[in-house]
């Protein structure tokens, strides 16, 4: 993250769906490049929480805030509404919570998993909203807003997959909610009921998965989870067929199987990111490993998946701070610029163009100063610092109209389109006002981002 502690979101890729397709290829509507998130232009963002599995997002502000956007069928965004929130919603602390946000307590982290969404805050409470189908939000009936989940313990991180969560406490233990399929929960609960065929329990409030201690983050793929401790070990378990656990074996682990590889002190790693079917780590010296199945075809393809960590070569000389993973593509800070690849990038996720196999600079970001990013299952974001005359300022909005915005100023109500006057547009509501029109009245069009006061006057008043 930068100085600034906070970016404005860009949206590209998969921004809406139809529900008849949306698991077909192509379905609803795509953005072929980076784009504004116009309800979120005038926000300052210093994280997006979203995973390889989920369609909707949670950014979070520098104010503690929490805004919602996507894909809400399930009720994942905990707000009324079905379909998808094409403009971002901010969760209320008393309408949207049950019970109710402390007033000294804000959010801090959380996660998104295909139908359901956890949300931390700062005092360890964990609130969930979503599909409840097999248990994966804690609780055994489906309520929307955000309903607070019943733990013992304080909680500091949090990861969802496709039908499970997990949770970190404060004293380094991990939790586990929903499904059991595979042994996500780690426990391999199952049962069989004929020849060939199990069935799995559901777990449907938080249970420990006792052999991980000393735990800081967790992360979840499709059907496969990863741990990292305090040292800088990594833990994996889960579904293990092409070779995405990286513990040598394809064989399903249904306990945390520890990852030899990064037991070494010099070896050790500083974050850890599940893909659909892949397991990516950036190690202490920030070099870039992956496991399992990142590509098509070729190296690192279903014939001849990563058993075992190995290191991308494409960017041994770059220093890596973070990594995202989507269903199909992934992309990473490296060295202050984007790095972006995924051969089956079919929601323009990465642009119009055909995203290269293997990590190369995202051309569509260069000349940003991008600060952050995220991938979800079909959408990409990153936080990006806005600029005066740059890149950012001739950047496209999205949703590109606002319908109930005026075509006269707002304080004349006229539009003098015979005459020299100039008409300076809210960058947020794009209501008009004429440079003398406004108090005090400027001379010349500021540069950079400009907000009218009937927006600044309604983000103090939140945030009051």
């Amino acid at each position: 993250m930068s100085r600034r502690g906070w970016g404005r979101v860009l949206v590209c890729g998969r921004v809406a769906a139809d529900e008849a397709g949306h698991d077909i290829v192509g379905a609803g509507e795509c953005l072929a490049a980076p784009h504004v998130l116009r309800s979120m232009c005038h926000i300052r963002v210093r994280e997006v929480l979203t995973s390889c599995v989920a369609d909707h997002a949670v950014f979070l502000s520098v104010e503690g805030d929490a805004y919602v956007y996507g894909r809400n069928r399930e009720g994942q965004c905990g707000v009324s509404g079905s379909g998808w929130l094409y403009h971002a919603r901010r969760l209320d602390r008393e309408r949207d919570f049950e019970p109710p946000l402390a007033a000294d307590d804000v959010i801090v982290t959380g996660a998104a998993g295909a139908t359901h969404t956890l949300l931390v805050t700062a005092q360890g409470a964990v609130y969930a909203a979503g599909s409840h189908e097999h248990g994966e939000c804690g609780m055994h009936t489906r309520e929307t807003p955000f309903q607070r989940v019943d733990m013992p313990f304080g909680v500091v991180h949090a990861a969802c997959g496709r039908a499970w969560s997990l949770v970190v406490t404060r004293e380094g233990h991990v939790y586990g909610m929903g499904s059991c399929e595979s042994g996500v929960l780690g426990d391999g609960m199952y049962r069989h009921t004929g020849p060939s065929r199990l069935v799995y329990d559901c777990v449907w409030q938080p249970m420990r998965i006792a052999p991980l201690v000393n735990i800081a983050r967790v992360s979840c793929g499709e059907s496969h989870a990863a741990a990292l401790d305090h040292e800088g070990c990594v833990y994996v378990w889960g579904t293990a067929s092409l070779s995405r656990l990286g513990c040598g074996t394809q064989m399903d682990q249904g306990s945390p199987v520890r990852i030899r590889q990064f037991a070494r002190k010099h070896q050790r790693v500083r974050s850890v990111v599940c893909g659909r079917t892949s397991t990516w780590c950036v190690d202490q010296a920030h070099r870039l490993w992956v496991a399992g199945t990142w590509r098509a075809k070729g190296d690192g393809g279903p014939n001849q998946s990563f058993l075992i960590y190995k290191p991308l070569q494409e960017l041994a000389d770059y220093d890596v701070h973070c990594v995202a993973a989507g269903a199909d593509t992934f992309q990473c800070l490296a060295s202050s610029r984007v790095w972006a690849w995924g051969e089956q990038a079919w929601h323009a996720e990465l642009g119009a163009h055909t995203a290269p196999p293997v990590p190369a600079e995202l051309d569509m970001v260069r000349g940003l100063r991008v600060v952050g990013l995220a991938s979800g299952r079909h959408t990409s974001y990153w936080l990006v610092e806005p600029d005066d005359d740059g890149a950012y300022a001739d950047l496209v909005r999205y949703p590109p109209t606002v319908p109930e915005s005026s075509s006269v100023c707002m304080v004349c109500r006229q539009s003098n389109e015979d005459d020299d006057a100039t008409l300076l547009e809210c960058d947020r509501c794009e209501n008009p006002y004429h440079l003398s029109c406004l108090s005090p009245p400027l001379e010349a069009v500021p540069r950079g981002e400009w907000f009218c006061e009937a927006c600044v006057d309604r983000k103090k008043r939140r945030l009051s």
